[in-house]
């Protein structure tokens, strides 16, 4: 029902658009955290009970950054590089990386992670300079699910070219929409139906990989719906999404799997209490 409700809010919203395409969407703002669907949560929020703490060097599909940093920062900014016009037409992949956590990501009530960009608010409505990205989600480092995504805007609010503000209430589940100090919530009960999830490749409850995939915003990439995705671009130097890895910039879990010890403590008093059961009857 969820997913099915994205499925007709999000042909609503291209219909809307084609009238009024500055008409805020009914998703969050860049510093919104009370909103019902897609809440920005503060970076400093008792939610967050781990973060990411590794970024994976290159290889196996695990860092790439075709025009951005050339190295991997553990304590600064790691920028995916905006791909050009050319590298565009040619089919190049654009910049990406994945991170890793203490303990992993579990499907648990509500939102299970959320992920921190450093954009800023500009122009109204709902305005912010961004830079999106993919998110996608693996068990073994090997086999990644996508969440489905939504950004209907067909044109910036304010700016143009690669100084632009967006209207991020009409965007859903990309990491970036949100202003720097807040993070993007994701739920992975989204991904449920997933043919990885259902075939055994990917286990909802035991996360361990988060792999961001930059977005050149030029509208060459698409959402889940086939709309053309807009963001700042073509951003200078080192642009593209960027990310922080040190904890309340970069990852953070709110729904955390469960380390072996404590697993191993409810095994044993579940154990105990059973016993003592027996004995009791």
């Amino acid at each position: 029902m969820y997913r099915r409700k994205l499925w007709i809010t999000g042909i609503g919203l291209i219909a809307i658009a084609l009238v009024r395409p500055a008409l805020a969407g009914p998703y969050s703002g860049p510093t919104d955290t009370a909103h019902a669907v897609d809440p920005a949560i503060p970076s400093g929020s008792s939610l967050f009970v781990e973060w990411a703490d590794q970024i994976l060097s290159l290889g196996a599909g695990t860092y790439f950054a075709p025009r951005g940093s050339t190295s991997i920062s553990l304590t600064g900014y790691n920028s995916l590089g905006d791909l050009d016009a050319a590298q565009i037409a040619n089919g190049d992949s654009p910049g990406y990386l994945t991170v890793t956590f203490p303990t992993g990501i579990r499907n648990g009530p509500g939102h299970d992670f959320a992920v921190f960009e450093n954009g800023f608010a500009y122009g109204s409505p709902n305005g912010l300079f961004a830079e999106f990205a993919y998110v996608e989600v693996s068990t073994n480092g090997m086999d990644f699910i996508r969440f489905d995504s939504i950004s209907t805007n067909t044109a910036p609010v304010a700016g143009s070219g690669a100084f632009a503000g967006y209207d991020v209430s009409n965007v859903y589940n990309l990491a970036g929409k949100h202003a720097a100090g807040y993070g993007t919530p994701f739920d992975l009960a989204e991904l449920i139906d997933k043919p990885l999830v259902l075939n055994g490749h990917v286990d909802l409850n035991n996360i361990r990989y988060v792999r961001l995939v930059d977005i050149p915003g030029n509208g060459s990439f698409l959402d889940s719906l086939g709309n053309p995705i807009l963001d700042n671009w073509l951003t200078t130097g080192t642009g593209g999404f960027d990310f922080r890895l040190p904890a309340g910039q970069g990852v953070g879990v709110i729904n955390a799997v469960p380390e072996p010890a404590a697993v191993a403590l409810a095994v044993t008093m579940m154990s105990f209490f059973v016993m003592s059961r027996k004995k009791a009857c």
